[in-house]
């Protein structure tokens, strides 16, 4: 019997539209309505509605974010950071001298070599003024990401994307399949890669990851069920669509994947939360609309399908075209099941520490986030879900302890030290606390 998918009272990560305004072109991108004007009013409550709901985490899309007034686009940030990690996706043709240093993130995409870019993008001489304006943001000490779309006219190219990303001083590259949506359906017969090409893309991806030493994953939903690397590598992705994650358009409307037209309510007349947890949504969750292979997959409730969403196909939600158009070259379902093995091994749950005490400071991105049933220490990246005793603690490495031994001494009652310098170690790895 298949479950429905259990979701948590807030999303973790909410992306704004801010405007379906656009100064590219792309052949492949979703919005369809690039020539939308600017409306400040709607913008200011959407994204006091984002912050009263206090959302982990906020990316500010597009359209293109770059088009906003500077004042207003770092008013946006600068109270969104107050609670939320943020981040900004831009094509790059713009680059924003004095944007805040509150930011977390700034993606930028590298398509490919320059001809390859300039013909997604339809932008002639676009390729070199990404370029400068990634090697702007990176002198301006941002943590820049190369946000690349695999398609079927690039795939081969992703190894020198991420060779670029590396010179460049990019933070990590994370690759977006193509989705089928808004101008890109159009052409989405075209640009879908296939599954032999998806797998050269994955083989160049880990190879670059590996002989260039930077983070490369994936930023959108991937079936487990096309690749054995995928979980052997640790390149394996899901959305969180439903359950970790939402969209807001310009507008205010409510979907959980911004590639989806189904609308779940409006920020502007509704808390996010009060929206987030309606039943409707449970015709996503509760799983109705999958079909084999995926019914009896061992990964259903992690990869939940791949992409869900494809207009092309179907007007609601529905199985990952990858795995609809190659059910017969999918790994088997007893080479998932050993996979599985693999992918739900139970790590100890005591982190490695050294023999000597640490000093640490707290990361200027990290926040408890205490407003929800759940309870969240909010890092640059991630969203990490607090039990009690790890609340505790956080609050007083924010009140200003920061030695590992005085952290022992004040918890020795309820925490083993080994538990505690665990913990640490943990803090340290998600970057919650950086080392003196």
């Amino acid at each position: 019997m298949i479950k429905k998918l259990k979701h948590y009272s807030i999303p973790h990560l909410l992306h704004i539209e801010m405007s379906y305004a656009c100064n590219a072109k792309c052949i492949f991108c979703y919005n369809p309505y690039r020539k939308s004007p600017i409306d400040y009013s709607k913008i200011d409550k959407i994204v006091e509605s984002v912050y009263q709901s206090h959302i982990p985490h906020v990316y500010l899309i597009g359209g293109e974010p770059s088009l906003l007034k500077m004042e207003k686009l770092n008013q946006y940030i600068d109270l969104l950071s107050e609670r939320s990690s943020v981040t900004i996706v831009t094509n790059g043709l713009i680059y924003k001298k004095g944007i805040s240093d509150k930011l977390a993130c700034i993606g930028v995409p590298i398509h490919g070599d320059r001809k390859t870019h300039e013909m997604l993008t339809n932008n002639k001489g676009g390729y070199d003024k990404v370029i400068k304006t990634i090697k702007s943001y990176v002198k301006d000490g941002f943590d820049v990401r190369c946000i690349p779309v695999l398609m079927s006219v690039n795939y081969d190219q992703m190894y020198n994307v991420i060779k670029l990303s590396k010179e460049l001083g990019m933070e990590s590259v994370f690759v977006d399949r193509f989705e089928s949506g808004g101008i890109g359906s159009k052409v989405a017969g075209k640009l879908k890669p296939s599954l032999s090409q998806f797998k050269k893309a994955l083989g160049q991806m880990i190879k670059a990851r590996d002989d260039f030493n930077i983070p490369v994953g994936f930023g959108t939903a991937i079936p487990f069920c096309l690749d054995e690397r995928l979980i052997k590598d640790n390149m394996w992705a899901d959305c969180g669509v439903g359950v970790t994650f939402s969209a807001v358009d310009p507008n205010g409307s409510f979907r959980i994947c911004n590639q989806s037209s189904i609308i779940y309510g409006n920020v502007l007349e509704e808390p996010i939360e009060k929206i987030w947890n309606k039943k409707k949504i449970n015709e996503f969750r509760d799983l109705r609309w999958i079909m084999q292979p995926c019914t009896h997959c061992p990964f259903l409730y992690h990869c939940t399908c791949g992409c869900k969403v494809d207009l092309n196909y179907s007007k609601k939600y529905c199985v990952d075209y990858a795995v609809r158009e190659n059910k017969e070259k999918l790994i088997g379902s007893e080479k998932l099941k050993e996979l599985s093995k693999i992918f739900f091994k139970k790590e100890s749950r005591l982190k490695s520490f050294p023999k000597k005490y640490r000093e640490f400071a707290v990361n200027k991105y990290a926040k408890l986030n205490l407003k929800h049933k759940e309870k969240y220490l909010v890092t640059r990246y991630q969203t990490i879900v607090l039990d009690k005793i790890a609340v505790r603690i956080i609050k007083e490495i924010l009140n200003g302890i920061n030695f590992e031994v005085d952290l022992i001494n004040k918890f020795k009652n309820l925490v083993r030290e080994k538990e505690i310098r665990s913990f640490v170690t943990q803090l340290i790895k998600v970057g919650a606390i950086n080392l003196k």
